[in-house]
């Protein structure tokens, strides 16, 4: 997963979460950023490692971005994050349920990225 997220993904801009887009329960990015984007769907499901901006620590993490490359994240609602490096997914790349494991994460998804690409 650190391999593939190096090599294909980019950084993105952290921004405060815009009025329209609701803040979502903390620990459930997965399902957060999915739910984000099925009520917007101008903004893209992304996934990848961001820092908090309390935690020196990279974390595997979701959130939404816009065409401007500014991450609209609720989990971490008011500039929670301060550094995003990740993937924007296709769109049938998603978490399923019941585990909303990320998909760089489970390995029924990632196993297939890594041996046929996104």
């Amino acid at each position: 997963m650190h391999e593939l997220v190096a090599a294909h993904g980019r950084w993105f801009t952290p921004a405060v979460l815009p009025a329209q887009v609701r803040p979502l329960p903390e620990r459930e990015c997965f399902a957060n950023a999915v739910a984000t984007e099925r009520e917007h769907p101008h903004l893209a499901y992304t996934e990848g490692f961001a820092v908090a901006v309390d935690s020196p620590v990279p974390t595997a993490h979701a959130w939404c971005t816009d065409s401007d490359g500014h991450v609209i994240d609720p989990t971490w609602s008011q500039l929670g994050g301060s550094a995003y490096i990740g993937i924007v997914l296709p769109g049938n790349l998603r978490p399923r349920a019941p585990r909303n494991w990320g998909v760089l994460e489970a390995p029924d998804s990632l196993y297939p990225l890594l041996r046929n690409g996104l």
